[in-house]
Parts: structure tokens; sequence; C-alpha cells
């Protein structure tokens, strides 16, 4: 997988989508680093691509559950992406973006760069940030909501009851030494005014419930 994005990149190409998951460590930040040395943009390792409905998709995201509007959805995993982008459409919320970041521990682009993306971008009307359990990501991502972003941003993490020290799912999700918690993203998201649903379905409830939209 290196060496095909090595050469996608030597090319000129400016956007990579790496489905490709179980990718070396260390190749993983060797292609970041070049990505960023080439001005290119890479969404993974260990995603499902990113769609914008209407207009164009690029990976493995199924075309159905997607309706065009004006919420902009980003995500550390594949299939919670599907469930709250469905159940979004199902109650009329259409979606200006929909990106998959990947659940690798090294990736391309993270939830600041699809806040940065979504701020600026006149199509989207509020943010959705699916996360869970590893790493600071979502941390981080509310330390730069509570100081730059202006849109409604809603909040989904996965890991609620995850046991310190077992890998859920992938490499990304994993909690040590304390850090990386369900309870610490949670609680970094409500302290920055984000609303953090329970459920995945309850994305779509609390936008509804909204008035700010």
């Amino acid at each position: 997988a290196k060496d095909a994005v090595i050469e996608a990149l030597d090319a000129g190409i400016k956007l990579v989508v790496v489905i490709t998951e179980n990718i070396p460590f260390h190749d993983a930040m060797q292609f970041v680093h070049y990505a960023k040395y080439k001005g290119a943009r890479i969404i993974g390792p260990n995603c499902p691509g990113i769609a914008s409905p209407g207009k164009t998709k690029i990976g493995i995201l199924p075309n159905v559950i997607f309706k065009e509007g004006g919420i902009g959805v980003a995500s550390r995993s594949g299939t919670l992406t599907y469930e709250i982008v469905n159940a979004l459409s199902q109650a009329g919320f259409g979606q200006s973006t929909c990106v998959g970041l990947g659940g690798d521990p090294i990736i391309g682009s993270t939830f600041i760069d699809a806040l940065k993306a979504f701020e600026k971008d006149p199509q989207t009307e509020a943010i959705v940030l699916v996360g869970e359990i590893g790493g600071t990501a979502e941390e981080e991502a509310a330390e730069y909501i509570a100081a730059n972003v202006t849109k409604p941003v809603y909040a989904y993490i996965a890991g609620r009851t995850a046991p310190p020290g077992k890998r859920m799912g992938h490499a990304g999700a994993i909690i040590s030494g304390g850090k990386g918690t369900a309870e610490s993203k949670i609680k970094a998201f409500e302290e920055a005014g984000v609303k953090v649903a329970k459920f995945p379905h309850e994305i779509a409830e609390l936008i509804k419930n909204d008035k700010r939209i």
C-alpha cells in the first residue's frame, strides 16, 4: 500500500484515500509525512472514504444511505458512519460531506482538519463527529471547537464500556495508561458545548430538537 500511495503522490494527485488496513506503523508515518511535503491530503488509512452526496464519492461508502443537505460528518469508525448517516437521512437531515478518517493510530486527516473544512464550507450548517476510545483526537477536537468553531457540533463516542488495555475492533481503539477513555472524551466535548449522544440514533434527535438548526 505504501508504494501505491507514494506513486500517487509523485504523480501529483492531491487527494489520496487509503482504504487498506493493517498497514505497518512506519509505512503509514512515511506516506503521511510525504503527503504533507507534497502539499497533498491523505484520508485514511483503514477508512471507508469520503462522499459529498449529489456530487462525488471516493471509497466504499454505500450510496443508498446518503441524502444531500447541510450536515457535515467526520468519523473514526466506518460502520458507525453508515448507521448515523442513515439515521440522519431517514430523519430528513441530508449531508454536505461525510468523511471516514480511519481507525489506525497514524492517519492522514484528523477531526481538526474536518472541522476546519466544515467551518469554511457554506453548505455545512452543523457538524457531527463520531469518535471512539483510544488516542486523544476527540479531546484535541474539543479544544479546537471551543476556540474556533461557530457552527453547532454533535458527537457520539463508541466504547463506553470498553475495558482498559483491550483492543476494540482495530489498532486505534485501545485505552492505555488511563488515557483515551470514553469518559474523558465525552467530558471534553460537553465542556466545549458539544451535544453528545448516548446511542448512534440519538444524533438525529439531538439535531431535530436543537433550535439552532
